[in-house]
């Protein structure tokens, strides 16, 4: 018969083995990451690639800021590629309201080249920018990159943009929990079995 302390012992042994493996696998990572490499981007292409190559590539002005210029409202003026709507929110990252080295800052009264990195949400109204973008201050020398069928922002919602999409960052959290759950489970219960025999 199984005994529940030893069922528990068990799991929380087999928790703190899972703990002991993750941390010196992520500090391993980061130690050993090449000198000067960001780990969380990579530089984007020079604008006037990106205004040819981008997903979705706007000019705008920024109305408003928060989170310490790591988030912006911005009135949309022309659009060089794909679709968005105006206003549209572009954070300067992931989370504004943490604030991480590679975000984006901007500056209210401030025009834009919006060249943003991350769409998921665009259905949402929001783009996510970072500093690893094509993303520019607004002169007038970049007239010269306007491509000839310039566009006007969207009335409504961008199409084909999934507005689940902000659930995405639960995906791998999740997918590491059920796996050293199920581990330490199936751990505990194979030790529990093979003493009973």
């Amino acid at each position: 018969m199984l005994d529940l302390r030893r069922v528990v012992r068990l799991l929380s042994s087999a928790a703190i083995l899972g703990a002991t493996l993750l941390v010196p696998g992520a500090v391993a990572a980061d130690t050993f990451a090449p000198a000067g490499v960001a780990l969380d981007c990579a530089p984007s292409p020079p604008l006037d690639e990106a205004v040819v190559s981008a997903h979705l590539v706007f000019v705008g002005t920024v109305t408003e800021t928060s989170s310490d210029g790591r988030s912006a409202t911005v009135t949309v003026t022309e659009v060089w590629r794909g679709d968005v709507p105006s206003p549209v929110i572009v954070n300067g990252g992931l989370d504004p309201a943490s604030a991480a080295e590679d975000d984006r800052t901007f500056q209210a009264g401030l025009t834009y080249v919006f060249v943003p990195v991350n769409l998921d949400n665009l259905a949402g109204g929001l783009v996510i920018d970072s500093i690893c973008s094509s993303t520019v201050q607004w002169t007038d020398d970049l007239a010269r990159l306007r491509p000839a069928n310039v566009g006007a922002p969207l009335t409504g919602p961008a199409p084909g943009a999934n507005p689940f999409a902000f659930l995405g960052w639960l995906v791998m959290p999740l997918a590491m929990a059920g796996l050293i759950g199920g581990g330490a489970i199936a751990l505990a219960l194979f030790v529990a079995r093979r003493r009973d025999t």
